[in-house]
């Protein structure tokens, strides 16, 4: 389990970052500040339990043979340059603070695709990282039309359509590992998603349900509340898209770390 931790927050972290480019600066400097602070924290806990996991075993042992001294030295790198990117921010240096995003983007784009291994996992995991990111960032944002009250509604429409757009893709991505052509290794879940029961079959299902059809059948509602300008209604049913988001990510982390299955 400490690897799946490690992942999914590696992801998340990556994928709330790479929101920010899109929310303009009239979001006030706190709400840039929040969002580094919880990349922060998030990308120091996966850390730990990196050095933890992977300090004291081989590189071979690591889930799909990835170098992971390599993973952590990039997870190391991301740390920093949040942080920089946070007091960036703090102390008004916005140009200084869109370097510093960029850079923290690349190395934590880095880490995720050391980490993964085939095209297949490296789309899920960028996915991943997307979809948490923008449920997250749209769901931050959403608070803050109660503190900036000239904030243009245009902010939380264009991070609902990220949303859909990454859950979209996320969605394919997921469908091309259930029906696609199978590849070496997925042949137990892939008799899984076939209707056949195995240890980690429930967690297939629960991973469908709680990941993919939860957050799809909230689209419309919170789309239809963004555009009608209800700020707080559209924030109330992010909460819970951000829920069923998170659930349904750390289960397909869980599946690819356990039965390697980029789900």
């Amino acid at each position: 389990m400490t690897t799946v931790f490690f992942l999914f927050l590696l992801h998340s972290a990556l994928g709330l970052l790479a929101t920010l480019p899109l929310v303009p600066d009239r979001a006030g400097t706190r709400f840039f500040k929040l969002s580094a602070a919880a990349a922060a924290v998030m990308t120091t806990c996966a850390l730990w339990l990196g050095a933890r996991r992977f300090g004291v075993v081989a590189a071979e042992n690591a889930p799909g043979g990835a170098d992971y001294s390599k993973v952590l030295a990039l997870t190391g790198a991301l740390l920093v340059l949040t942080v920089l990117y946070n007091r960036a921010w703090h102390f008004g240096a916005r140009r200084l603070a869109g370097a510093f995003l960029w850079a923290a983007l690349a190395a934590g784009l880095g880490a995720s695709l050391v980490s993964a291994s085939g095209a297949l996992m490296t789309a899920a995991a960028l996915t991943s990282a997307l979809l948490v990111g923008s449920a997250a960032s749209a769901m931050i944002l959403g608070h803050y039309y109660l503190v900036v009250l000239d904030l243009p509604i245009a902010a939380l429409r264009r991070l609902t359509v990220l949303l859909i757009v990454a859950l979209g893709l996320r969605a394919v991505v997921v469908a091309i590992a259930l029906v696609g052509p199978v590849h070496a290794g997925y042949e137990e879940a892939r008799l899984v998603a076939s209707g056949l029961w195995s240890a980690d079959g429930i967690f297939v299902w629960m991973r469908l349900l709680f990941g993919i059809a939860g957050p799809l059948s909230l689209v419309w509602f919170i789309w239809k509340t963004v555009e009608i300008r209800s700020t707080q209604s559209a924030t109330g049913i992010l909460y819970v898209q951000l829920f069923l988001v998170l659930s349904g990510e750390l289960l397909a982390t869980y599946l690819w770390v356990a039965a390697g299955f980029p789900l």
